[in-house]
């Protein structure tokens, strides 16, 4: 490799399983030895393997994001190593790199959290339909076929009603029922002054989802709920206008999904680092029938509540590489 070689192809090419042997070793020493690269290529994982996730319950089916098979006995280890290097981050702990081992020296770090609003969080201000379509700004929930109900006990929950295609496209996909809101992060981003700062920002975002037994159940084997995370550089209504191909313009994407029981009550989250970059972000919940068909399928008995982020700031811990 040279003094002109392009990185950030080479690490796109990497990602895609492309790479020789020769380039696979050339990008692992950058890593090792460039904190610009390593940073780099953190980044591009997170948003490359988000994308690649089939448990990403959004209207992708209408992005040709290709999927070539990918080459063996590289010297990193396509996406076992991003992923692992992730959660070194948050953990301090990573080990295994090409034969080194990296060691995340921990010295008590000053770890600060604040939450960040979220408009209608628990819902208690809201009843009945929830507006359709994708938000244009700050503070509103919108999205798929959706509701929210008082239970016997007076507490708001968003009920899941229908897949369907958020943007009303012609031949978009209805596989998951989506509903949104988009939140601002400037102010976060000139408090804690993140351009500028040595320090680590990361967001994570919660809810609560629940279960119940439905008619539809039997007819619904596959279907699960999703939270998912997205940051960009943009203006509030430049985002839907775009969907869902916007998504590749995405600073970070995260999401996580899990299959529920009837019956069954769980908290689930979504982290990604805050790029400086980052003016807005986009959330979401989700419940994805699992069918893969592009009709709307009714979902029942699926709900959720208190959707909570959270920024935390701490210290980029510094790095020590031992044999």
């Amino acid at each position: 490799m040279t003094d002109s070689t392009d990185w950030q192809d080479l690490i796109q090419k990497h990602l895609d399983g492309l790479t020789s042997e020769e380039e696979a070793a050339a990008l692992s020493d950058q890593i090792v030895s460039n904190a610009d690269i390593r940073a780099d290529y953190l980044k591009a994982s997170r948003l490359h393997g988000a994308l690649g996730d089939e448990t990403l319950a959004l209207d992708l089916e209408t992005i040709p994001f290709p999927q070539p098979e990918p080459k063996r006995n590289h010297r990193l280890h396509s996406f076992a190593w991003p992923r692992q290097l992730a959660a070194a981050i948050i953990t301090g702990i990573f080990v295994g790199l090409t034969g080194l081992g990296v060691v995340w020296a921990v010295n008590s770090p000053r770890i600060e959290a604040r939450f960040v609003p979220v408009a209608d969080s628990s819902f208690e201000s809201m009843a009945g339909p929830v507006p359709i379509g994708f938000p244009a700004q700050f503070g509103k929930w919108s999205g798929d076929p959706a509701e929210v109900i008082v239970d016997a006990d007076g507490n708001h929950q968003l009920r899941f009603l229908k897949t369907a295609n958020v943007t009303g496209k012609p031949g978009g996909g209805a596989s998951a029922c989506n509903v949104f809101q988009l939140i601002d992060l400037s102010s976060l981003q000139q408090q804690w002054n993140t351009e500028n700062s040595e320090e680590q920002f990361t967001l994570e975002l919660s809810a609560i989802f629940r279960r119940e037994a439905a008619p539809t159940d039997a007819e619904l084997p596959k279907s699960r709920i999703t939270i998912t995370i997205q940051l960009y550089q943009a203006e509030p209504d430049s985002i839907g206008n775009a969907w869902p191909n916007v998504i590749r313009e995405a600073v970070a994407v995260s999401n996580k999904a899990l299959r529920l029981e009837p019956g069954e009550t769980s908290t689930l989250s979504a982290s990604c680092l805050l790029d400086p970059e980052a003016n807005l972000a986009l959330i979401s919940v989700n419940a994805n029938s699992g069918s893969g068909i592009s009709t709307p399928v009714d979902l029942d008995g699926y709900y959720v509540d208190d959707v909570r982020m959270t920024a935390i700031k701490q210290p980029a811990l510094p790095v020590r590489f031992v044999k």
